[in-house]
Parts: structure tokens; sequence; C-alpha cells
């Protein structure tokens, strides 16, 4: 109640309380300011209900003023300042409109003739309606008009002393009194702060004041959820106080301006107390005098004025709010000399801070921290003013703070100590107990042991089968060529838009090198080549597949079996084995990624199945009723044996991972990079998904978008020509055109995308020539039945049986498609020459995950489901079935191991992937290929339909340089010519295509040159030869030996090579240097002396006017960066590679002229010295660079797990 009018007079009081409208905390407020034991002498409400804010209950703020009985024990004065944006800016607008009102009482009173009529109480007599709606919800007193009218004073000088409440801080009943009686003490008490507890918890302590850095980072030494027990009442001098409940002194608040302008609700305390402090003032707090505070806007319940308001506390909400204030803060009090340097470190600092926020998985936060970084830099001007403000009131040097202010050392001190102290409480609430230890380290222990045996399997299979072939060098074979390159050249192959194979051609590269790239990464440290990684990838397919399901099918079972069989499954796949075999790197990767996909969308979704262990009591209701059928999504027992008091329970996870999400992006990204047709068919598939799925929509329509981004240049290319084919790029697999013919539908349904080979010389062997002949087909059909009979499974596992189905049926989709597009010219197993069709394989992957994830949803729970019945024909199916399974995948590896062994020595359709035993290019070939030179080889091979050749720019043809896009363009070439646009459409499966080997098209002028000089070598010619040959950058010319680089069923015979070698032998500018094991080799002289001589065979040159040689010029692989010395005027600069557009060159850092000379790509060269620089540019291919260098970083850095703690909200 108010104050006795008898009593010492006390300094006067003006409470200045701040709302938008009525909010649900102002009439608490109200009341708990009425309820002071020293009434303010004046309340002022100022509301800042405006458009866009959270307008509160509604209620006006006179009838909420009424409600609380505020009127009947002091002056109450309500003013609207809805242009204010933060407290302080409310604070003066609000004592601004107070004097405004104060000021218009007196000019009434004065019309009226009331100027000298004033009442026994000292106010103004009360007359009409005009109170109430005004603002004046009591009569404006001679002391108000006396201290605020006519404008001749500032509106806070109405009172000693400001209160400052925010509409969600209550004061009890002593507040006002003790923070009194604390600015009585002494007169250099300019602010004094009360402190601060919980709204909702009245013990739980808040805030005793605050401590903060220089860099306005605040310290709290109170711990979360800390009970009042009087522990921190002994402090008075602090750096800073909160503005919620605080007192200050008016001439403070006229002096020093109010608040910054920019801050608030957050960092106006810091900022205010701050400036107090160093104008010779105190700053205290009050521990006596206590405000229960909301904190509604830190916990981010404001709302926006929209149809809904935040119901749950969430501090997120408002992390931008308050770290803008910090860093504003912080540049504010920084010195000058210093600001331009934090400004800079703000660059640098805040993407830093972003990218660990997307770590750790809070996306908002990141958002924020860039938000926050921006808003700062953003407004300059609002900086400068704040720091000239507080440098006009200054009187003390910043050191002056020190002994208040908190260190770097200090915040690292309390993190730790916060951190130490939840570690401990939440070990002390999670403890397990002895059983729940038990029952989980039995668990983990049936994991480990079934997981290594089938790992350990695994692992025999695939050194049995692929060690013989690893261990005798680089791969090649099949669909594989040897990669001898280094992680730079691959990495700027798969950057660049040009494919450096023969004379080069236009992309784009296949996206598989990027991965192949990333991949070779841990081995680039030791120097190791591609062929390394490639050799790694097919020793240890096996086993990471395994693992790759095993993982995967966790999320549909928990049963160690079932994961065990399904890992197993899916590594002995027929679609993996002969990726493997045929030396499909691209289907093997796809095959090894796919499981991973299943794994991240199922717990992105939150659909996955999870184990919870049961302590005590709990595992025992859960376990005794073992004659309950379990259905739906109900926890399952799975542990019955032993002890009832516990128990392990499988359940689906409540709450979506957006670090699955971002593993499955990865995942899917590398298995679209292996095999592009995946692409197309995941958007279809995931969008399915999202419409059933439950939850976390948005995080499964999001996996694609890396894989759309690591494939942009390539779908681009695709749609580029759709009515001409160029869709067929999709389909397309990275690696040599390479075919093995094609399995009849049936064969696909059971996993095979080729016929299994026969063996007759086995057929009367019994059981070795059972599994060669049939052995292969037992686990396809195995596991297609089970996927079958799964489809009768009832309860919530039908939707996951369903999935597993439509897998199956987009996998046979891709699969016939594939198997029925023609995308390029290739050849067969023989070594004959037809149209390739994509590789169906991958579909048969697709169809595999799905029958292997029908089968395992469709046994989950079984063991249970039939423990719960009586035994009958039920039982008997499903040990039937077991044996069946079990059986299967041993037939098909059995099979697969007798073929293998039978095929050894010869390529064979299971196993085409053999060891390259020497280098096919001799050292001195080498070092011409590895120097500034980039000189090529030319291997000339007779073949009994006459001489084959090759331009090698690396040793023998290499994997990088083969290209999807450069093959269907050869293919549309063929089809142009023959008048068909898929001449493989046709082809009944199971039929090879149609020979394409005299259907070649017409070449191109750099095809023309080079087999031109092919036929003039082949004929003996008596012209020189060796400038044709420089035009290609050609400087060795060799002819393999008989058992040497010869492609299957194109021998030559012996009398064909001798009589090669002879001709070559007689040709002029051809040097013969050695016969060895890489054949016999010719140089191409560049000695002008000599006859034939060619004037460069270096793969970038300078030639004058007249095109005469001036110099070579050092060069990579595709781009060019070297200094040139002054020359001739009007010289140029000629490469070896096609003309194309997209060859761009600067000199010093100017573009050339583009030109050509014949068929290569030339530019005009200044006569003076300078810096050249070529490259190869695409059409938004820089864009496309930071596109997937953005996308794919921020993806692996949301894919980085997270630590969570059981009972954690996701």
């Amino acid at each position: 109640m108010a104050v006795p009018h008898h009593q010492a007079r006390r300094p006067a009081t003006l409470a200045v309380v701040v709302s938008a409208g009525v909010s649900v905390y102002l009439p608490r407020t109200l009341a708990a300011v009425a309820g002071q034991t020293h009434a303010p002498d004046v309340v002022l409400v100022v509301d800042v209900g405006a458009p866009g804010r959270d307008l509160g209950t509604g209620i006006p703020v006179h009838e909420a003023v009424t409600d609380a009985g505020l009127e009947a024990v002091t002056r109450v004065r309500v003013v609207r300042a809805p242009e204010a944006t933060t407290f302080g800016e409310a604070v003066r607008l609000g004592l601004v409109a107070y004097r405004e009102l104060v000021e218009r009482a007196a000019r009434r009173a004065h019309r009226r003739g009331w100027d000298g009529g004033l009442s026994g109480q000292g106010t103004l007599a009360p007359g009409g309606p005009w109170a109430g709606v005004t603002g004046e919800l009591n009569p404006v007193t001679t002391g108000e008009i006396r201290a605020v009218g006519e404008g001749r004073a500032d509106p806070a000088a109405a009172a000693d002393w400001l209160w400052l409440l925010h509409d969600d801080s209550a004061p009890e009943p002593a507040a006002l009194d003790q923070l009194l009686h604390a600015a009585e003490s002494g007169r250099s008490v300019a602010v004094a702060g009360a402190k601060q507890r919980d709204w909702a918890e009245p013990d739980r302590l808040l805030e005793v004041g605050v401590r903060a850095t220089r860099s306005a980072r605040r310290v709290s030494d109170i711990e979360p959820g800390e009970i009042d027990q009087g522990q921190h009442d002994d402090r008075e001098d602090v750096l800073a106080v909160g503005l919620a409940g605080a007192l200050v002194r008016s001439d403070v608040w006229e002096e020093l301006g109010g608040p910054d302008p920019v801050l608030g609700p957050f960092g106006d305390g810091l900022d205010l107390s701050r400036r107090a402090r160093l104008a010779r003032h105190r700053v205290v707090v009050v521990p006596t005098a206590v405000v229960h505070h909301a904190r509604a806007s830190f916990l981010g319940l404001r709302g926006d004025g929209g149809p809904t308001s935040p119901d749950r506390p969430d501090p997120r909400r408002s992390f931008l709010a308050r770290r803008r204030a910090q860093l504003h803060n912080a540049l504010v009090a920084a010195p000058a000399a210093a600001v331009p340097f934090l400004l800079l470190g703000l660059v640098i600092l805040a993407p830093l801070r972003a990218l660990w926020r997307i770590a750790t998985k809070e996306l908002g936060l990141a958002a924020a921290e860039i938000g926050a970084a921006l808003a700062v830099l953003g407004a300059p001007g609002a900086l400068w003013r704040a720091r000239r403000t507080a440098g006009r009131t200054r009187r003390l040097s910043p050191r002056a703070l020190a002994p208040l202010q908190a260190t770097g050392a200090d915040i690292r001190r309390t993190k730790r100590d916060v951190r130490r102290q939840a570690t401990a409480a939440r070990r002390a609430a999670q403890a397990p107990s002895e059983l729940e230890i038990a029952e989980r380290a039995a668990l983990a222990r049936r994991r480990r042991v079934v997981g290594a045996v089938v790992a350990v399997v695994l692992a025999a299979v695939a050194l049995v089968t692929f060690l013989p072939v690893v261990q005798g060098g680089a791969l090649t074979g099949g669909a594989l060529l040897p990669a001898d390159t280094r992680l730079g050249d691959l990495w700027g192959v798969a950057r660049s838009g040009w494919v450096p194979g023969g004379d080069g051609t236009p992309g784009p590269p296949d996206a598989l090198w990027q991965v192949l790239a990333a991949l070779q990464l841990p081995f680039a440290a030791f120097g190791a080549s591609t062929s390394v990684l490639l050799s790694v990838l097919v020793l240890l397919a096996l086993p990471l597949a395994g693992a790759g399901a095993w993982f995967a099918a966790g999320a549909a079972t928990r049963a160690v079996a079932l994961r065990a069989w399904a890992a197993a499954g899916w590594a002995l796949a027929p679609p993996l084995l002969l990726a493997v075999g045929q030396g499909r790197v691209g289907a093997l990767l796809a095959h090894l990624a796919l499981p991973w996909v299943a794994l991240g969308v199922a717990r992105a979704a939150g659909v996955n199945r999870r184990d919870i262990v049961l302590p005590g009591l709990v595992g025992a209701r859960r376990v005794v009723p073992v004659t309950t059928r379990v259905t739906g999504d109900e926890p399952e027992p799975r542990v019955l044996a032993g002890p009832p008091e516990a128990g392990v329970v499988a359940r689906r996870s409540a709450a979506g991972s957006v670090a699955a999400a971002a593993g499955a992006a990865l995942a899917l990204a590398v298995a679209a990079a292996g095999a592009p047709v995946l692409l197309p068919t995941s958007l279809l598939v995931l969008a399915v998904v999202a419409v059933v799925v439950p939850r976390r929509r948005l995080l499964v329509l999001a996996v694609p978008l890396p894989a759309l981004v690591l494939l942009a240049p390539t779908v681009v290319a695709a749609l580029s020509d759709v009515a001409g084919g160029s869709w067929r790029l999709l389909v397309s697999d990275p690696g040599r055109a390479w075919s093995a013919g094609q399995a009849p539908a049936w064969l696909g349904v059971l996993g095979w995308p080729v016929r299994p080979p026969a063996f007759p010389g086995l057929a009367g062997d019994g059981v070795a020539g059972f599994l060669a002949t049939w052995g292969l087909l037992a686990g396809g059909a195995v596991l297609t039945a089970l996927a079958l009979v799964a489809l009768v499974r009832g309860t919530a596992r039908a939707r996951a049986v369903r999935a597993g189905w439509l897998l199956v049926v987009a996998g046979l989709g891709v699969a016939v498609l594939s198997a029925r597009t023609g995308v390029a010219v290739g050849s067969s197993l023989d070594g004959s020459s037809q149209v390739v069709t994509g590789w169906p394989g991958t579909g048969l992957s697709l169809v595999v995950l799905g029958m292997l994830l029908a089968a395992v949803a469709g046994g989950d729970g079984l063991r249970t489901t039939l423990a719960g019945r009586s035994f009958g024909w039920r039982q008997v199916v499903a040990a039937a079935l077991t044996v069946l399974a079990v059986l299967g995948p041993l037939a098909t590896v059995g099979g697969w191991l007798v073929a293998v062994r039978a095929g050894l020595g010869e390529p064979t359709a299971l196993l085409a992937v053999t060891a390259r035993t020497a280098d096919p290019v001799p050292a001195v070939a080498g070092e011409m290929q590895r120097s500034g030179q980039r000189s090529r080889v030319l291997a000339l091979v007779p073949t009994a339909d006459g001489l084959r050749a090759e331009l090698w720019r690396g040793p023998g043809p290499q994997l990088v340089e083969t290209s999807s896009a450069a093959d269907l363009r050869e293919l549309a070439a063929v089809e142009t010519r023959t008048g068909s646009q898929d001449s493989a459409s046709d082809a009944a499966p199971g039929d090879d295509p149609a020979s394409a080997a005299d259907d070649v098209s017409d070449p191109d002028a750099a095809d023309a040159a080079l087999a031109a000089v092919v036929a003039a070598l082949a004929a003996g010619a008596t012209e020189d030869v060796g400038p044709a040959l420089g035009e290609h950058a050609v400087g060795v010319v060799v002819v393999p030996p008989e058992p040497g680089y010869v492609p299957p069923g194109t021998e030559p015979t012996g009398a064909e090579r001798t009589a090669l070698v002879a001709r070559l032998d007689a040709t002029a500018g051809l040097e013969r240097v050695t016969e060895n094991a890489a054949g016999v080799v010719w140089r191409v002289s560049t000695d002008a002396a000599r006859s034939g001589a060619a004037e460069s065979v270096a793969r970038a040159r300078v030639v004058d006017a007249d095109g005469a040689w001036v110099q070579d010029v050092d060069a990579g692989v595709v781009k060019i960066g070297t200094e040139l010395a002054s020359g001739p005027e009007g010289r140029r600069l000629v490469l070896a590679e096609r003309a194309d557009a997209g060859w761009q060159a600067w000199y010093d850092g100017r573009p050339l002229r583009a030109t050509t000379d014949g068929w290569r790509q030339a530019f005009e060269l200044p006569a003076h010295t300078g810096t050249l620089t070529v490259g190869y540019v695409t059409p938004l291919g820089g864009f496309w660079t930071w596109a997937q260098g953005i996308v794919l970083g921020l993806t692996a850095l949301l894919a980085l797990p997270v630590r969570r703690r059981r009972g954690e909200i996701d």
C-alpha cells in the first residue's frame, strides 16, 4: 500500500513499465508494483503495441491498471509509443509523451480557470471524462506541472529516480524500498539493480549483477537451477546490472541519454552501466531487492503479432539479437585503433562460428551468427554514434573497469565447471543399474562376435577371389583401365571441362573422378596413384558392402541373426560380384553407398528401430508376458531368457536426425556419381517416401540436393538435347565402354545382369557341377521367395515391406531401361566392336536392396510371434525358410568361387579384371609425358583387321581419359550415319546389340590428321612423318610386344608385327631407341639436321607469324601457367588440343584473341615478356565449382556425428 503522508519525504520516483499491450505477464507486474511497501510517486505505463508485435491478451491497458488496483495507491499515466523498437527507446519516448500529457493537463487547467483552484490534496479538481481517455487515470498534480510543464525541463526531471520495469518483471513488495535505501546511501550511486529470480520458480536464482568481459561476453557464476539461499548477497559494486527492475538516477539518465538506441532488450543494461561507471558513477546491485523475471525475450516467448505465439521456451530464438548486442557492445568498448582489426576479425570469425554451428546441427544459430555479423557490419553509422556518445561522457580510462571485468580465463573456467557439473548431474540421473549394464554388455558382445564372423568370412572370400589379381599390379580389363594419376592431376581433370584423352575432347568429365579424388586423399601422403586406391576398393569391396548392410539392416531389425544374413546377402549379391569382376568402379561404389543411403533416410525420417534397455521392474513388465502378441510399433521383447528383471526391447525412433539426412545425402552423391541413373531414380523414390513418412519430410526431400549439385554439369548436358538422345548420358556408366552381354529378364529378377557361365566339364562332377551351373542362382531365388513371403506379414512392418518392394519395382525399371539404351561404341568380351548399353547391374542392386529390406522387415519379430502360438504349420514353414535363407548365399558364393577358379587365366564375364604385368610405355616416354613438354605416345598394334592406333598421354590408356559424354557423342555420330537414334533399343533381352564395327563415324579434322599419319606409317611411307606426329605432340612411337597390351581377340601374327617394325625402322624422322618389355620403341626426332625431324613434340609451343617453331611452353595436364620471354611480333601459342570455344588464355591478366592452327587451338601472343595462363572454361563452370564446394562442405559438416544423451530432445 502507499506510504503515509506524515512519513519523511523520500526521493521522488517515477516507475516506467514498458509493455506491448496487455501481455500475459503485465497484470502480475502491475499488481506487484501496486503492492510495494513504498509506492512510486508516478507509474508511467508505456504501450509499445504496434502491427507486427504480439499485442497480448487484447485487454485495454487502462482496464489492466484498474484490475491491478494500481491507481488506488499511486498516480498512473498511460502513454503510447508504437514507434519504439527497443526498451531504452520506449522509455525515452514514454517520458516525452508523459511531459506532453502533463502539459496538456496544465493547458486545460488554465483554460478552465483552475490555475489556483487546486483541491486540498494538491491535485487538479477532477472534471469530465477526458482524464482516463488521455492516459491520466489519476488527476495531474501541481508538482507534476511544475516539474514537467511547459517543456522547461527534461522529462526525466519529473522525479529524482527512474524505476525501469519490463512487463515480465514483477518486483517483490520491498523491492523499491530497498533500492531507494541503497540509493540514499551515497550520492555517487547512479544505477542500482535488483536481484533477479525466476518468474515461475520463485526460489531459482537468475542474476545478481552482471559480470562480463571487455568484449561483452557475459560470465555467470550462477549454476542453472541454483536456489537462492543468500549465497551471493554480499555483492554490491558490480560492472553492470540488468535494467529489469533497475533504479536509475534521473540526472544520470539525462547525462548519458539512456541506453544505446541500438540495444535492447539485450546488452542495454551493460551499455548503460559501463558508461555510467566511466562517467565516475557507481553501479551497485541490491540483493535484498528482488524481481521475478520471466525473461520472455530471452526464452523466445515473444510473438510477432501472428495468429500463433510460441508456447515453448527456446533461447535459440533470441540468439541473433543477443549476439548482435554483444558484437555491438564489444566494438563500442574497444580502443579506436583496434576497431578495424576487430571488424576484419569479425568477417573471418563469423563464417567459422557458423560452420561450427552447422557441425553441431544448430542450423538456426549458424544463420544467426552470419546475420548478427552482417547487422553490425552493415550499420557503421550506429557504431560511430555509439562510440561518440560514450566518448562524450567518459571521465575515466576504460582500464578502470578491469577489476570488475571478467577475463578469457574466467570464461573458460566457468564453462569447464558448468560442463563438469552437468556431466555429474547427468551421470547421477542416468546411472544404469547393474542389470542394465549386464544386458548392454551381453548385447554388445553378441553383436561384436557375429559381426566379426561375417567380416572374416567376407574377407576370406575376397582374398581367395581377388588377391591373386590385385597383387600383380595396376588393374585393367573389362570396364576398367589403369589410373596412374596422382591426386593433383586427378583433381585437375575432375574440375576441368576438358577430357585429356588423345587429342582431347570437351566434357563434361564424369563426376566419379571427384569422388575418387576425395577417396584418394588418405593415399596422397604416400604418393600412391589412383590405381592403388582402385586395388584397395576391389580387395575390400565385399567386407565394406557387408559392413554397410549390417548397419542398414539395423534400421529395420535389431535381431543379430537377421542383420548378419542381410550383410552376407548384400555383400555376395551378383551385382556387386560382377561389378568388381568386370572392373565397373562406378557400379561398385554405388553398391557400397546404397545401404548408407537407406540407413540415413530411415533415421532422418525417424522410422529406424533401436534398442531400449529396460532396467528393473520396467523390464519385468515388458518381458514376462511372452504370450502377448506385439503388434504395430509397440516395444517388442527380444531377450526372453534369464531373470525377468531386465530386458531389451526394439522400438522405432521417434525423432529424425539431421546428421543422418546429411550422411544419406553424401552417400547418395557417391552412388549417383558412380551410376548417374540413380539420380532421377532417387528423386522419384524419395518423393514417394516423403509423402508416406510421418515426419521430417523436408529432411527427406533435401537428401538428393548434394547429388544434384555434384552431377549438375552432367544433368545440364543430359538435358541439352533431349529429343536428340542426350538424356542417355544419365544412363551411361563411367569407365571404358565394355560389355559382357545381357541376361534374360528372369535372370534379372534373380539379381543377375549377365548370363552366368556354364561349365560343361563339371556337369558330371556331382556337387561341384551343380554349384557351378545352378548354385550361382540359388541366393537370388531364395531372396526373391523370402521377399514375396514377407508381403503376407501384417502389422506396421508391412510398411517397411512395401517400401522394399517400391525399391524392387524402381530397380527393375532402371535395369530394363539401362539394358535397352545404347550409350557408347565399345568392345565386347571377345574384343569385337559393338554398341554398348547401360549397365543393368545398378538397377539390380536396387532390386536386391529392396528384397533384403522386405525380407528383413518381414522376419523381424517373427520369433516372438511364433513363440506366442502353439506348434503347427507356421513353425514348420518358418524353419524351412530359415534353412533356405542360410543355404542360398552359401550356394551362391560356392558357385562363384568354383566358376572364378575355373576361369582363371583368361577374361570371363565373372572376372575380366587382370593385373598389368608391365608398363606399356618405356622409361624415356614416361619422362617425356611427365615433363613440361607433356609429350604423347603413339601405340601401333597390328591386328587381323588392320592397324590399331592409340594416342596415350600416360602409361597406356588411362581411366580418367574416358568420358561418358564423349562416348555418347561418338555413338550419336554412328547413329547419324545409320539413321538410328538408339541402335540398341530393338535388341531383345539377352541378345548382344548389333555390331558397330563397320559404322565408324566420319572423323573430325584431328582424327583425320592422325589417321593419315598412321596410314603413312603402316604403308612404309617415304615422306617425312615427324612434323605430322609433332602436331599431335607425339614424342615416342611404340609397338607393344605380342603378349603385351593387346585387346582380347585382336592378337597380331608374328609376321604382321615384324613387317610393321621393319617399316617403322625405315621411316624418316623416327629414331629407334630400344626393344624391351614395353615393346619396340622409336623416338620422334627433333634434330633439325636430321631428315624428317619434327620441330617440336611438346603439347604447347610458340610459333612465329609464318608458323615456324620458336620455343616450347611448359604445360600441365590441362592448364598452363608459365612465364614467357619476349619474342617476335605476330607470334602465336599453339596447343596440341582440338580447337574449342572453351579454351581461353590470358597474358599478364589480359585475355588473348583465340584462333586456330588447322585442327589445333591457338592464341595470338604479344611480343613482350609476360605471364601466360591457359585453361578450359565452361559456362557456369565457376558457379558449379563454388556451389559444389559450399553444398558438399556444409553437408559434410552436418553429417559429422554429435553425441546425444539419452532423453535429450532432438
